[in-house]
C-alpha cells in the first residue's frame, strides 16, 4: 500500500546522536504524521568495525526523549522486520544473487593491492579513478575470496529531488562500484536502497551528504526491478559559524545528548531544529508540535546550508521556559539542583524563570545558597548602604515581596539609584551572578543573609 507516505530514519550506531540525525528525523516525523502515514526506524548497522549497542541505546534514548516516535523498529517490531540490517544479511545475498544471475552486477577478485595499483596509476595520469572491469572481462580462474560490483549500465540516471529539482548523471561517470564485500556484508549502498524497497518506503530523507550516493541506489533498485520512491528529499547541511559542516571533532554542539545534558527543554530543542533548515513562511518563530505538524511543507526546506545559532537556540529555550508554570518549572529544574531541599527549588523557580537560558545555568545562579562568597571590597559609601539595608531588613517579613519592598522603601529615602544601592547588596550575600535581588536574599535563612550583610558592611 503506498496510498500513505512511508518513511524511514535508518542512522548508524557509529557513534552518539547528532543535531543532523534529530533533525531529519523530525523532518521524517512531521511529514508522515500530517498525512497520517507511517514512520520506521531502521539501525544500519553493517559497519563492523564501530557499531556499539551503546550508541544504538543513544538513538532510542535521544529521540524519545525529544517526543520523536515511530510506529515500525527494533523496539516496537512490525510487519516488514527485522528492522536491524546486521538480522537482513539472508536478504542481501538473494538480492546479490538475483543481481549475478540477470547480469546486472559481476564477481570481483581483485587484491586491495592490485585495486590501490589502478588507483595509484589513475592519479599518476591525473584521472578520476573508476575500476577497469578488470573481472568482467577476464576474470582470474584459480581465486576463491571476492566482492560483488554492480555494473553500472551506460546512459545516465535521473531523478527529481523535491528540493534541488531535477538531477541528470552521467553513468559513464560513476565506476562499478562493490556492492558486497568478500566478507559477505552488504555496502550502505546496496543494503539501503533494498531495505526501502522491502519496507515500502515512499518518501526518502536524508542529508544531502548522500546525494552522492542516489544514482547508484537508484540504479540497483532498476536492476532489481523494484519501484523507486516516490520523492528524494536531500536537506541542507547544518554548519557552524565557520561555516563548515557540524562534525563531532570540531563541533562538539553536535552532539544531541548535550542539549539533555544543559538542560534544554525538548519542545524547544525540536521547535529550533525544524527552523534549521527550514522556514514556515510566515514571522512565527516559537510552534507547538501540532502547529509544525501542520505548517510544515516539503517545498520550504530551503537548499542552502543552515547555520547553527547557539544564541538563537538559547532565545527560543528561554521562551519555553517562561511558558512553564512555577511548579512545572521547578519539577524541571529537581535534576539539576539535586543537592538543593525540593521547598529551595520549589521557591527559587519563580526567581529563575526570567534569567534562564537552560535548565542546567540554575545551579550557577544558586551556588551562592551552597557557598558564601568572598568579603567584596567596598567603598565607604557602599558599606554604609549595606549597613542600611542590613538594619531594614531585620523587621520585615522573610518573603520575596516583603524583601523588595523594604529595599525600595530604603532606596527612595536616601535617593539611591536602584544600581547603586543593589550592586553593593548582591556582592555581599551572593558574588556577582544570582536571581533578583529580593530573591536572593529570601533564598536564604534570614540569619544567614544579614550574616553575610554584617559581614561585608564591617
Amino acid at each position: 500500500m503506498r496510498d500513505r507516505p512511508r518513511v524511514r530514519m535508518a542512522p548508524s550506531p557509529t557513534g552518539y546522536v547528532h543535531l543532523g540525525s534529530a533533525r531529519t528525523m523530525l523532518y521524517n516525523v512531521l511529514f508522515a504524521r500530517a498525512q497520517g502515514g507511517r514512520v520506521v526506524l531502521r539501525i544500519d548497522d553493517t559497519d563492523l568495525g564501530r557499531s556499539e549497542p551503546e550508541y544504538e541505546q543513544a538513538i532510542f534514548d535521544g529521540f524519545h526523549w525529544l517526543g520523536l516516535d515511530w510506529d515500525e523498529g527494533p523496539d516496537v517490531g512490525g510487519p516488514h522486520g527485522p528492522y536491524r540490517q546486521s538480522e537482513r544479511l539472508d536478504l542481501y545475498r538473494e538480492h546479490a544473487v538475483r543481481l549475478l544471475q540477470s547480469g546486472a552486477a559481476y564477481r570481483c577478485f581483485c587484491t586491495p593491492e592490485e585495486l590501490a595499483a589502478e588507483r595509484a596509476e589513475a592519479e599518476r595520469r591525473r584521472r578520476p579513478y573508476r575500476y577497469s572491469r578488470r573481472c568482467l572481462v577476464d576474470p582470474p580462474r584459480y581465486r576463491q575470496e571476492f566482492a560483488v560490483r554492480l555494473r553500472v549500465p551506460e546512459g545516465e540516471t535521473t531523478f527529481t529531488d523535491l528540493v534541488r529539482g531535477e538531477i541528470r548523471v552521467e553513468n559513464a561517470t560513476i565506476g562499478d562500484p562493490v556492492i558486497v564485500k568478500s566478507n559477505g556484508w552488504p555496502t550502505y549502498n546496496f543494503a539501503s536502497p533494498v531495505d526501502d524497497a522491502l519496507m515500502e518506503i515512499t518518501h526518502v530523507f536524508r542529508g544531502e551528504e548522500h546525494l552522492p550516493n542516489t544514482p547508484v541506489q537508484l540504479m540497483i533498485l532498476d536492476a532489481l526491478g523494484y519501484r523507486r520512491p516516490q520523492a528524494l528529499i536531500h536537506l541542507p547541511v547544518i554548519v557552524g559559524k565557520d561555516r563548515k559542516k557540524l562534525s563531532k571533532r570540531h563541533h562538539p554542539e553536535v552532539r544531541l545528548g548535550l542539549y539533555q545534558e544543559l538542560g534544554f527543554l525538548p519542545e524547544a530543542l525540536v521547535n529550533y531544529l525544524a527552523l534549521l533548515g527550514w522556514n514556515p513562511g510566515t514571522d512565527q518563530e516559537i510552534f507547538s508540535f501540532e502547529e509544525l505538524v501542520r505548517a510544515f511543507d516539503v517545498s520550504r526546506v530551503q537548499r542552502a546550508s543552515a547555520m547553527f545559532d547557539w544564541d538563537k537556540l538559547e532565545w527560543i529555550n528561554g521562551q519555553y521556559i517562561r511558558r512553564l508554570s512555577d511548579r512545572e518549572l521547578a519539577d524541571r529544574l529537581r535534576p539539576y539542583l539535586a543537592d538543593l531541599p525540593e521547598e529551595t527549588v520549589t521557591a527559587a523557580a519563580p526567581a529563575l524563570k526570567e534569567r534562564l537560558p537552560y535548565l542546567g545555568r540554575a545551579s550557577e545562579l544558586l551556588a551562592y545558597l551552597r557557598t558564601p562568597p568572598a568579603p567584596p571590597e567596598l567603598d565607604p559609601e557602599q558599606r554604609e548602604m549595606v549597613r542600611a539595608a542590613r538594619e531594614r531588613l531585620e523587621e520585615v517579613d522573610w518573603a520575596p515581596g516583603p524583601v523588595e519592598s523594604a529595599l525600595e522603601e530604603l532606596r527612595r529615602e536616601r535617593g539611591w539609584s536602584r544600581g547603586r544601592l543593589y550592586t553593593p547588596i548582591r556582592e555581599a550575600v551572593a558574588g556577582r551572578v544570582s536571581p533578583p535581588l529580593h530573591y536572593t536574599l529570601a533564598l536564604l535563612p534570614r540569619d544567614e543573609a544579614l550574616a553575610r550583610l554584617r559581614r561585608a558592611a564591617g
